[in-house]
Order: structure tokens, then sequence, then C-alpha cells
């Protein structure tokens, strides 16, 4: 049983940790500019050790915070999943412009036909991936993003090393944005949709007009399954999972979304979204939402979709009388702001940070870490909070 969540939470410490994420981002990005896009990072994430040590070798008994310093792998798991059940908790109490020229659009026109070269047809996976429920999980990778010893390998191996988390790949589809990144997920996993048309192959730089096109073309296809009468989450490929993230979802939200910013009241549309994890249920109100969101780009500066969804989140929540829950970052963790404990760990999102290689670099150091916390006792782990190792690139 999860502990209750205070209702109060240290805003300083969370601009904080922004502020110092955004000076290492910007370190980082010099480096990115300067290097082959950071490969000299995931260079640095292989580890030597491959031994496994005893708990006891782990917990440093002299310390509040018990830190994980062994870096061995787990063997990944291999087993038949038939569950295909989002089981949903009762949440704890109190958790609860018209683009300038020079960014000429070139959002991808979704396909309605069935053919298509690459893949089934989207209402065929979707029927394939869905629960009983209509319930899919859904992530979008690129060349860049696909490619070995990438993020979507990262990705998927999470799933593996999780607690109750392998078995949503079952429900997992992923949506390639170029032809290559559907050849390298199809030897991967088996639901990948090739968003017809589309060719966003390579790194795309955070705030540039592919990229603007790129998450813009996620919300079209978002809003599709959605009238297709399906209930997505939606997680981004540098987000790892730990533990079953619907436990943490409120019944009665028409949405969940984890959040940069989280200031305590899950209710309140003062916390900061991060709409790269987001649970939407398919009813009318949302389909107008996903409508009207897309519209709003038209109404301010060239920006990116969660961006825009900050600036209409209160009007949505007043106007539309769509409930919104977004999700505390004691939970659901980003780079931006994290407890650094394993015990309340479901997701990690690699935010605040520039770079496949930095993501990359502190995402397998985190992983690894998870891997030697679950070798740990229930009764060490009451010792103190079982934390990963810090600084990385871009945790702190």
């Amino acid at each position: 049983m999860m502990k209750k969540e205070s209702t109060s939470s240290n805003n300083l410490q969370q601009v904080i940790s922004f502020l110092l994420g955004a000076s290492v981002a910007s370190v980082l990005l010099f480096f990115v500019l300067s290097t082959n896009r950071g490969d000299r990072y995931i260079a640095n994430s292989s580890w030597s050790s491959t031994s496994t040590q005893s708990a006891q070798e782990i917990l440093s008994s002299s310390s509040d915070i018990i830190q994980v310093t062994d870096h061995a792998k787990s063997p990944s798991k291999e087993s038949e999943v038939t569950d295909r059940s989002f089981p949903l908790k009762e949440p704890e109490k109190n958790e609860t412009k018209s683009s300038p020229k020079e960014f000429e659009r070139n959002e991808t026109k979704l396909s309605t036909t069935n053919e298509t070269k690459y893949s089934d047809n989207l209402e065929d996976l979707l029927r394939k991936a869905a629960t009983k429920e209509k319930n899919i999980i859904m992530t979008s990778v690129n060349e860049a993003w696909a490619a070995p010893d990438s993020l979507l390998g990262l990705f998927l191996e999470s799933f593996h090393s999780g607690e109750d988390t392998e078995r949503f790949l079952n429900n997992l589809i992923i949506i390639t944005l170029d032809p290559k990144a559907f050849e390298r997920c199809m030897a991967m996993h088996p639901f990948c949709y090739m968003l017809k048309g589309a060719n966003f192959a390579g790194e795309k730089v955070y705030m540039t007009s592919d990229y603007f096109d790129l998450v813009w073309t996620k919300v079209k296809l978002q809003q599709r399954i959605l009238e297709l009468g399906y209930n997505f989450l939606f997680t981004d490929v540098d987000i790892m999972w730990f533990r079953n993230p619907f436990e943490r979802f409120a019944p009665d939200a028409d949405i969940s979304t984890s959040c940069d910013f989280f200031f305590g009241d899950e209710n309140s549309p003062w916390n900061f979204p991060n709409t790269g994890f987001l649970y939407v249920k398919s009813n009318p109100k949302n389909i107008e939402l996903f409508k009207y969101w897309h519209e709003s780009r038209d109404k301010f500066p060239p920006n990116h979709e969660q961006w825009v969804f900050n600036q209409i989140k209160f009007e949505v929540v007043n106007r539309m009388q769509l409930k919104i829950q977004f999700l505390s970052t004691t939970y659901n963790m980003g780079f931006c702001n994290s407890t650094k404990d394993f015990d309340k760990l479901y997701t990690m999102h690699a935010n605040c940070c520039v770079g496949i290689g930095a993501k990359m670099h502190d995402l397998r150091m985190l992983l690894d870490d998870w891997n030697k916390y679950k070798t740990i006792t229930k009764e060490e782990r009451k010792k103190g909070p079982v934390s990963w190792r810090v600084p990385g690139i871009c945790m702190h």
C-alpha cells in the first residue's frame, strides 16, 4: 500500500531543479553540436562489471539515502502473457498563432484507407492490441530513435525489467515515422504502424520547424484513434516503465497527464503538464478537445503541442468541463523533478534533457540501478530510501 502523499509541495525545490536542468541542457547542447550526436555519451554508459553483488554490498548502512552502485544488467525475461486488462485503482485523497512563413507546415495527412506498403491498417492493429475495454498504449519513433543501441531498445527493455509491466507489450502499438524506423520496429515488436506519407527520419532538434510538424502530426493521429472508439495511453519513447502506471489513474478523469512541475493538487490546472505521457478516454468531449487543441495552434506563435495545451488548459477545464488529472511527480517522475526513491518510482521521463546520447546515458544508468534495486529485500529497503546514482549528464 502506498503512503498518502502530502498535498503541499516544495515549489522552490522544483524551480531550482528546473534551473539546474536547464543549465545542464544548455551545456549539453554545446557539446551535441560539436560531436556526433552525443555518441561519446553512449559509449560512457557501458560498465565493465557484470557480477551480481549481495544486497549487503549494495546498501550503505552509514547513510540515510541508500544508493545503488553495481551496474550489472538483469537478464531479460521471456514469458507468455495473456492478461490484457488494465486494472485501475481508486486515487488517494488530495493527489489527485498564425505560424510565420518561415515555419512551413509539413504535417502528414493521415490515411483513411486500408492499403499501405508497410503495415496493416491502423484499425486492424488497434483491434489486435486493444484490451476488452478498448485501451491501447502507443509510442512513436523515427529512424534515429529506433536505431540499434538507441531509445526504442531501452524503452522495450524497461517493460521486461519493470514490476507488472511486461504484459503491456501486448497492448503497445509503435507508430513509425519513416520507412527505416518501420523496418527496425518490425524486427523488435509485433505491432508497428507506418504513418503513411510520413518521413521524419533523423533526430528532430527541439523547437525547430521539423520538430513542430512531428508533434502536431502526433496530435492528429491521437484524435483519429479517439474517433475510432479507442482509449489510448501515449508514452514518449524516452520514458522508462518501472511499475503499472494505470494504478495511479483516477477512474473519473477524462484525461490523465504527467507533469514537468507538480504543486500538490492533482485536480489543479496550475500544474505544468507534460503531454509526453497522456492517457485519454474516447468520448465526445475529448474528441472535441483534440480538434480544438489542433486548431489552437494558429492562435499562438509557432510552438509545440504541449506549450499550446498549457495555454488552453484552464479553458478546457472550465468551459469544456473536462476533468484532467495532473499526475504527481512523486510517482511519475522526470529529470526535471523526481523524489530519487525507487520505492515510489512508476515511470521516469528524460525531460529537461537535450540529445539522444545524453538521454541514453542517464536512462541506461537508471535502468541498471533499478535491476540492482530489485535484488534488495523488503527488510533492507526499510533502512532508508533507495536511490539511483546522481549526477548524470542530465539527472541531478
